[in-house]
């Protein structure tokens, strides 16, 4: 109780106010203050919780538009992935026949080794949501814990993506560049920015070449795992995308 009211009446007589009039307004007066601030703290609390929905709801809908592309995005990868397994099974497949006459079909596919592919992904909306912490005030726990899961595919999948280009740099390239000739193997996109020509690769220290056959069992075994997280990521995504719009009803 307001201690000035408390002084008030204390100090008050009552000779002076016979009918309790004064008294009578001056509860009244500190009702109707208490009213208004609880009215004000409720009507503020509302709002509050309006703002935060709105918030939530544009956040969410960040993170769909993220969503979208991404599955686009994901399943062209696993396509890549099935090419580059195809390419390499065959890679390996023509050198443990020791067939010089399928050293066409070689060059054909060996040029896979010779180029990193792009299996990175990233959702910045919705890393910054993770790192926020909001995901554990989320109300539903199925969403949460999907939330959760793709913070570990994608760390997967990076660290995975991270790994073939230090691969590339590290082991494939020195071996590539001492013995085939990179025009040659390069894509006829990649030709135009090439001059095509030069020294021919050596292709006859393929089949004796332990350290190449181990890079390509390597590289097919890289794709295969990378096939099978990719395949997760991609259902785990479209999983997200229908718990999402669902929270903001879209």
């Amino acid at each position: 109780m307001d201690k000035k009211f408390v002084k008030q009446i204390v100090d008050y007589k009552i000779n002076e106010d016979k009918s309790g009039k004064v008294l009578k307004n001056r509860l009244v007066e500190i009702i109707l203050v208490k009213v208004g601030i609880l009215l004000a703290l409720a009507i503020y609390g509302i709002y509050q919780d309006y703002k935060e929905k709105k918030q939530m709801q544009a956040t969410f809908l960040s993170m769909h538009k993220e969503i979208v592309p991404a599955i686009e995005l994901g399943s062209d990868k696993l396509k890549q992935d099935k090419k580059l397994i195809l390419d390499f099974k065959t890679c390996l497949q023509i050198i443990n026949t020791k067939n010089k006459d399928s050293i066409k079909f070689l060059k054909q596919n060996i040029g896979s080794l010779v180029r990193v592919r792009n299996q990175e992904f990233s959702f910045p909306a919705i890393e910054d949501y993770i790192n926020s912490g909001k995901v554990a005030k989320l109300k539903n726990r199925e969403t949460a814990k999907l939330f959760r899961k793709m913070q570990f595919e994608l760390k997967v999948l990076n660290a995975k993506h991270l790994y073939n280009i230090n691969e590339y740099q590290l082991i494939i390239a020195p071996l590539t560049n001492k013995y085939f000739n990179y025009s040659q193997l390069a894509t006829s996109e990649q030709q135009k920015n090439l001059v095509v020509g030069g020294p021919e690769s050596n292709f006859d220290m393929v089949f004796n070449n332990l350290e190449l056959w181990n890079i390509l069992n390597q590289k097919l075994e890289n794709y295969n795992y990378q096939k099978t997280h990719v395949t997760k990521f991609i259902k785990l995504l479209e999983e997200l995308d229908q718990a999402i719009k669902k929270e903001i009803n879209l």
